[in-house]
Parts: structure tokens; C-alpha cells; sequence
């Protein structure tokens, strides 16, 4: 038996919490006495997400309206969580896309890369001072699992002008949030962070109910329900202490098994930085790179 933190007095924030996955972990840290803030562009999802985490015995529930599918989107989006709450506990990324044909963001940047990894990275790196205000915050990112074989380019992530498939382009997101966690660890070392990647299987969510085709019949077959799929995602932010899990993947989402991720630390350093380049270039500025953090606050 893990113990837990008291829940109460919490602020949580789900980015693509008003379906699927994100809702349920909502919904059940909420029971629990967490302030759940739920971030998606859906009028009709968004509304519905906020009543059903209320109706689930959530006292406090607000939907955020964002679309965070552009650099300026994302920023707007970490601004009005910051005046949501002035600390956060937990920030939980579980919006996805998919699509059969490709296409770009506003921004021009691939679109399934830019929701599944490059505004991922841009929040997590926008709200880093509010996640250690809190003194235990925790960044958990919903991965699928990514192909076996080949690395992203680091040299061109949203893979401009590359041979294009879906598959790949989901693939790579979550080698690349790999890369980002990772690195995290290291240049966030002596904040009070914490950052997992939770790793699902097939779900059943609205928006594989309905695409058609018997390739989605048999997923549908052998999916389980959003629920199961959040367990992790609900252990990691209501157990007492997180450590053993920064840094890390757990594989499983039936079990809380962390296995340090252990991606090349050159590859690692190359994707944060290229990550942050990307963004400048559309417009957002970061703040000042974490690297001498450990050390400032040494020096305080």
C-alpha cells in the first residue's frame, strides 16, 4: 500500500482534461479534495467535463477555454492558469491527436507534433515557477508506446519536408517527450518537480468511438475503459512522494512499476534546446534556461 498526500488544498491542472483519460484522473483526484482546472478549446466538452467532475463529489472544478496548438495559444494559456491558482500540485498533459493526412497549426508547424510534444514542452516550461510554489509539484505525461526502432531528427523535429505518416509523427512525440523528461530531471535538479511519462494501451475514448473501419473494430475490442488508463496518472499525483518516479516511465498503467528512462544524454540536451529555438521563432520567449537553478538557490 503507497501512502498519499492529502489531496485537499491542491490545484491540478489536466490539459486535455475535458475527455478520455484526463477527465477520469480529474474526476477522481477531485473526489479526493484537489482543485481541478480542465484546459481544452471545446465549448460543449468543456462545459460537460466541469459538470461531470462535479457530479463525480468535485467541490472545485473550472474549464479553461484554450486552444494550445500555438506558440501564443500556449501562452495565454499558462497565463490564465497562473491567475487560476498561484501554485500548482500537479500538471497532467493528456491532450493527443489524430489524423490520416497531415497537416500544420496556425503557427506552420505539423500539427500532431506540435499538441503531442512542442506545446507540452512550452507549458511545462511556462509554468515551472508555479509548479515549484507548491513545494511538490508533478508533471505527468500520457504516452503511448513509440515504435522500437529510429530516433527523431533533432535537426528538424516537426519533420518539415520528411516522408510523413501518422504513425511516425505519433511515434516520434513520444520519443521526444522521453527526451524532454529526461532532461528535465537534469537541468531541474533541486526543484521541487517531479516528471513522469504514465504509458497507456488502447482507450476507449469519443474520438476513437468514432472512426470507422475494422482496424478500429478490433481496437475497440481490446481497449479498456478511460478509468483504467488514468490509474497511474491518479497514483503519481496522490501518493505521498513521487521521487522514485522522476525521471521515469511506467509502462504499465495496472502497475506502479518506474523504470528510469536512459535516452542518450547528447540527444536529450540537443532536443531541449532545439525545442526552445523552434518556439522563439514563433514568437514565445521562455524563461531563463533552468540549467543554474540548483546553484542560484545555493547562492540565496
Amino acid at each position: 500500500m503507497v501512502d498519499e498526500r492529502d489531496l485537499h488544498h491542491t490545484n491540478m491542472v489536466f490539459v486535455g482534461g475535458t475527455g478520455g483519460i484526463g477527465l477520469a484522473a480529474a474526476q477522481a483526484v477531485a473526489r479526493r479534495g484537489a482543485a481541478v482546472l480542465l484546459v481544452g478549446r471545446n465549448a460543449a466538452r468543456g462545459r460537460a467535463a466541469e459538470q461531470a467532475v462535479r457530479a463525480a463529489g468535485g467541490r472545485d472544478a473550472t474549464w479553461l477555454p484554450a486552444d494550445i496548438s500555438t506558440a501564443a495559444g500556449a501562452a495565454r494559456a499558462a497565463e490564465q492558469i497562473g491567475q487560476w491558482r498561484p501554485a500548482l500540485h500537479g500538471l497532467v498533459h493528456t491532450a493527443t491527436m489524430f489524423q490520416f493526412q497531415r497537416a500544420t497549426t496556425a503557427d506552420g508547424v505539423e500539427a500532431i507534433f506540435a499538441s503531442q510534444y512542442l506545446m507540452r514542452y512550452a507549458l511545462d516550461r511556462l509554468l515551472g515557477d508555479l509548479l515549484a510554489a507548491s513545494g511538490d509539484g508533478r508533471i505527468i505525461h500520457v504516452v503511448g508506446k513509440a515504435l522500437p526502432w529510429g530516433m527523431p531528427d533533432i535537426a528538424n523535429l516537426a519533420m518539415d519536408g520528411q516522408r510523413w505518416s501518422a504513425v511516425r509523427a505519433i511515434s516520434n512525440t513520444h520519443k521526444l517527450t522521453g527526451l524532454h523528461v529526461q532532461e528535465l530531471r537534469r537541468r531541474w535538479a533541486g526543484r521541487p518537480i517531479t516528471a513522469t511519462l504514465a504509458s497507456v494501451g488502447a482507450t476507449h475514448t469519443t474520438h476513437i468511438a468514432a472512426l470507422k473501419g475494422w482496424v478500429w473494430g478490433l481496437y475497440r475490442l481490446i481497449a479498456v475503459t478511460p478509468e483504467v488508463s488514468a490509474q497511474n496518472i491518479v497514483r503519481l499525483l496522490a501518493m505521498a512522494d513521487a521521487s522514485a518516479a522522476h525521471g521515469a516511465i511506467l509502462p504499465n498503467p495496472k502497475r506502479l512499476t518506474p523504470e528510469p528512462l536512459a535516452y542518450d544524454a547528447g540527444l536529450a540536451r540537443q532536443a531541449w534546446d532545439a525545442a526552445a529555438q523552434l518556439l522563439a521563432q514563433h514568437g514565445l520567449a521562455l524563461p531563463a534556461d533552468e540549467h543554474a537553478y540548483a546553484h542560484q538557490r545555493g547562492a540565496a
